[in-house]
């Protein structure tokens, strides 16, 4: 067996690879067939793209590949909410790492954007973080 590269959780998927994580994500356990017909419904992919898609994504970690059956099945070895987070954490840390003021003023515009819930949520967040020390 090949060596595995390490990859982490943030990994940013490409559009075919995300497109396949959502599929994976809805069905559950799939073959590369599966796959194949439910991106055939949105737009033309070859089954071989498919096939080779879907074994690099069990090579990065994002899924196990089942080898006992007939037909190769796949499952995702992570969540859509863990993907998500992991992403959002990894986007967000390297943003503020190199533009600090300009992200932070982002999202302050981005959240005056939002209804009144989500600005007293950050808000109670902040003053949480501040009581506990963890804010400086």
């Amino acid at each position: 067996m090949a060596a595995r590269r390490k990859h982490s959780l943030s990994e940013v998927l490409g559009p075919l690879e995300s497109d396949i994580m959502d599929v994976v994500w809805e069905m559950g356990e799939v073959t590369v067939r599966d796959v194949h017909r439910a991106l055939q419904a949105g737009r033309p992919v070859a089954y071989t793209t498919v096939m080779t898609t879907l074994g690099r994504l069990a090579e990065k970690g994002f899924l196990r590949r089942i080898e006992d059956q007939p037909a190769h099945h796949y499952v995702a070895l992570i969540s859509r909410a863990q993907y998500a987070s992991s992403t959002v954490k990894s986007v967000v840390d390297w943003l503020v790492g190199r533009f600090p003021e300009p992200a932070v003023a982002y999202f302050l515009d981005r959240v005056e954007r939002e209804d009144e819930e989500v600005i007293d949520r950050l808000r109670d967040a902040i003053e949480e973080r501040k009581a506990t020390g963890r804010g400086d």
